[in-house]
C-alpha cells in the first residue's frame, strides 16, 4: 500500500488541500478543502480497489476545481465582504492538488494494465 507511487501523489494532493484549508479565513472554503483532504486520505486506504480509487480521484478533481474557482472569485473582489487570499501559493494549491491527483490516476491505470496482463497470462 505505502510503496505505491499513487499513494505518494494522493498524500501530496491532501497536503495541498490542507494548506488551502489551514490558511483560509472562510469556513465554507475550509470545509470544502477538508472534504478534499478526507477523500484523498480515505482513497489511500482503497489500495485493493483500483477502479474505486480512480472514480474517487475524479470527484477530488471536481472538488479542487470548485474550490479554485471560489478562491479566484473571492480574490478578484467581485463580492463585497469576501475574504481575499493573499499570496500565490494558496491560489495555486488546488491546481497542484489536481496535478497530483491526475498523476495518481495515471499510476492507477498503469497498475490496472499490469494486473490485466497478468490475468491474461494465467488463463
Amino acid at each position: 500500500m505505502w510503496q505505491r507511487i499513487q499513494t505518494l501523489y494522493m498524500a501530496l494532493g491532501a497536503v495541498m488541500f490542507f494548506f488551502v484549508g489551514y490558511n483560509n479565513l472562510s469556513n465554507a472554503q475550509s470545509l470544502l478543502a477538508g472534504l478534499g483532504v478526507a477523500l484523498l486520505l480515505a482513497n489511500i486506504t482503497y489500495y485493493k480497489h483500483r477502479k474505486r480509487q480512480f472514480m474517487v480521484n475524479r470527484v477530488v478533481v471536481i472538488v479542487a476545481f470548485v474550490l479554485e474557482g471560489w478562491l479566484i472569485y473571492g480574490s478578484m473582489g467581485l463580492v463585497e465582504g469576501a475574504t481575499t487570499v493573499s499570496g500565490f501559493l494558496p491560489l495555486a494549491a488546488p491546481l497542484l492538488a489536481v496535478i497530483f491527483t491526475a498523476m495518481a490516476n495515471r499510476a492507477i491505470q498503469a497498475d490496472e494494465k499490469k494486473v490485466q496482463s497478468a490475468d491474461r497470462f494465467r488463463k
